[in-house]
């Protein structure tokens, strides 16, 4: 009797699990990926080490959806950041922490996330806006200005996606500041998108940053077109925040080749900086790169990326391939990495 009962438990928690896959999913996710990297930074010399999340952030995440009927579903999504050269002992779920609802209606997000105004910039990035190559080595410093913490994510969101209406949609976002600097934030990204053609732009808005609450403001606009063969994108921004302003100005293009892709970015900043060092944010990026895909999911890549820093020799205020690099480049000098990785994905 006692087996008959343990034979009848089993198959009635097999019939549970059953329906209850049948209704809600939740799947584990990742990257890992880890590279040899040099960096030289003009006079203040060169530096070899191993970097984590140079083709891709290596990333850990869980997500789950739930059908609620109706064709109204649930969801989260928790995912947070490896480091892969020393493993890392912070692990958290700052990359991403969000519950939703999604229907007919579209997408209601809740929690934090990333913002529309760095989608709209990193969607037209060939690095994924990692690497010694990635335009993020130009625009990030701006969008931390008097503190702000919104140049990519933030936090306390609510953020509603639209549906896809004839390829036309839109991403709003509002973020409490709940009493900090730098935290509060508004943006709107408004798209097209076809099976060859993405056209997109986005504004922004950062609260209270800085001793005299200034305001951080961007505007961007975007485009990619995949010819086929060859996919190339160009991207357009304006960030503004006191008496400061930066422009940036990408293009890029990629090719497959073999079992890979090469691709090469070109991004130009410029714009009216302190006093101080009126050329602080005048600098030109080049950046070139492999990709050899291994299997679908496995692939080795080589980077190289350049920066060539504005203005007069004077120490500060300049731009390098990577903030790992040596510290001390000067103004007018030149930041220039290499790296070769592995990345792979689960």
């Amino acid at each position: 009797m006692k087996k008959q009962n343990s034979l009848l438990g089993a198959v009635v928690l097999a019939a549970c699990a059953s329906a209850a896959s049948a209704q809600s999913q939740v799947t584990l996710f990742g990257i890992v990926d880890v590279a040899a990297t040099n960096i030289k930074n003009g006079s203040a010399g060169s530096l070899k080490s191993l970097s984590s999340g140079q083709a891709s952030t290596s990333r850990l995440g869980f997500r789950g959806v739930e059908d609620l009927g109706g064709g109204l579903k649930a969801g989260f999504w928790l995912e947070g950041q490896l480091d892969m050269d020393d493993g890392g002992s912070s692990f958290n779920f700052q990359r991403r922490s969000t519950v939703s609802l999604t229907g007919s209606l579209g997408e209601l997000r809740i929690g934090r996330d990333q913002v529309p105004s760095y989608l709209n910039w990193g969607n037209y990035d060939l690095w994924a806006y990692v690497g010694v190559a990635t335009t993020a080595n130009l625009r990030g410093s701006f969008l931390s200005l008097g503190g702000a913490s919104t140049g990519v994510r933030a936090s306390n969101t609510i953020g509603y996606w639209t549906p896809v209406v004839g390829g036309y949609s839109g991403h709003f976002m509002v973020a409490a500041g709940e009493g900090g600097i730098g935290n509060k934030y508004a943006g709107a990204r408004v798209g097209y998108e076809s099976k060859t053609l993405e056209v997109s732009g986005a504004v922004s808005k950062t609260y209270k940053t800085g001793a005299m609450l200034d305001e951080l403001t961007t505007q961007s606009i975007g485009a990619s077109y995949d010819f086929g063969p060859v996919y190339v994108v160009a991207a357009y921004e304006k960030a503004e925040y006191s008496t400061l302003d930066r422009e940036l100005v990408t293009i890029g293009v990629r090719v497959p080749v073999g079992q890979g892709r090469i691709k090469a970015q070109y991004a130009k900043s410029s714009g009216t900086g302190p006093t101080a060092r009126p050329k602080q944010y005048d600098a030109t990026l080049i950046g070139v790169g492999y990709d050899y895909r291994l299997s679908r999911r496995t692939s080795l890549y080589v980077n190289y990326g350049r920066i060539d820093n504005d203005g007069t020799t004077v120490t500060g205020g300049t731009f390098t391939t990577t903030g790992n690099g040596p510290s001390g480049i000067r103004r007018g000098e030149t930041s220039s990495g290499y790296q070769f990785g592995v990345r792979h994905s689960f």
